[in-house]
This record gives C-alpha cells, sequence and structure tokens, in this order.
C-alpha cells in the first residue's frame, strides 16, 4: 500500500518563517469497544511504541491500565506517564484493507492541539516492512508475516 506524504506547514526554529514539511502520516480507523473513528497517524521509525492520546481512548471506550515499570523516556529525556490499552486498528483502501489488535500506549497531552498519533515500532511497524521515499514522497507499507491479521468480520 502506498500512502503519499502529508504537507504541514509549521514554523521554523532557525527563523520563525513558514515552512512546509512532508511527513509520512497515514489514515488510520480507530475500533474501540463502543465507537470507530479515522485519524491522521504520523509513522515514526524512532519511537519505540505506538502511542495515542487518551482522549481517543475515552472517545472509543477503551480500557485503560497504569504501567508497573517506570515512565517513558521522551525525546531529551523528558519522562511521561502512559497507560496501555488494546485498541483495534485498520489502515487500508477498497482494494487492500488490514486490521489488526494492537497493544499500545495512550498520552495524557496537555492541551487537544498539541494531540497526535504516533505509530512506531510495537504495535504497528513490526508488522509492515516500510519503505520511505523521501523523493517521491511515498510511504510503501508491506505487512510481513507477523501481522496478526482479523478479518473485517472480525470486529466492526
Amino acid at each position: 500500500m502506498n500512502f503519499f506524504y502529508c504537507p504541514i506547514i509549521t514554523l521554523s526554529a532557525q527563523t520563525g518563517d513558514p515552512v512546509l514539511i512532508l511527513r509520512p502520516e497515514i489514515p488510520l480507523r480507530l475500533i474501540g469497544t463502543s465507537r470507530s473513528a479515522v485519524s491522521q497517524a504520523l509513522v515514526d521509525t524512532g519511537a519505540d511504541y505506538s502511542i495515542f492520546p487518551v482522549a481517543i481512548a475515552r472517545q472509543l471506550g477503551i480500557a485503560l491500565v497504569a504501567g508497573n515499570g517506570p515512565p517513558m523516556t521522551a525525546f531529551g529525556g523528558q519522562q511521561l506517564a502512559t497507560w496501555f490499552g488494546d485498541i483495534i486498528l485498520e489502515i487500508g483502501s477498497d482494494a487492500e484493507c488490514y486490521r489488526w489488535q494492537a497493544h499500545v500506549q495512550f498520552f495524557e497531552f496537555p492541551s487537544p492541539d498539541e494531540e497526535s498519533l504516533i505509530l512506531g515500532h510495537s504495535g504497528f511497524l513490526d508488522y509492515f516492512t516500510a519503505v520511505f521515499d523521501g523523493e517521491q514522497e511515498i510511504l510503501t507499507l508491506t505487512p510481513n508475516g507477523d501481522l496478526p491479521a482479523m478479518k473485517s468480520s472480525d470486529s466492526s
């Protein structure tokens, strides 16, 4: 499956001027016990875990459990408290669709404007061969043998 990079306008840290950045973001269907939603998610090879906002867990009826281990460490050594939960994820198009259950981390972002969905190795990249083509601005995802695929009828 091919996904075009998403254009994002942000401010340059160096000059403060608007700059265009292209990110490997994909549409992701999130399925909980009470609802489903579609959102853009950043595919991040530097993320060990897939991390979603706690607000999504609340919206979709996903039960969360606090971890017993140390807090997650983010870029720069920042310590983050996270919770864990199971969610069904789905990516695809009319021609090709993949659905699986993932055990992911949820984080309470400081504000809704800061919320983002991060698809890291655990729960996502471990299940796909990913090719990031910066020149063509395309992310190609091919499921591997580790993908615990579900049929569409397994859950709504």
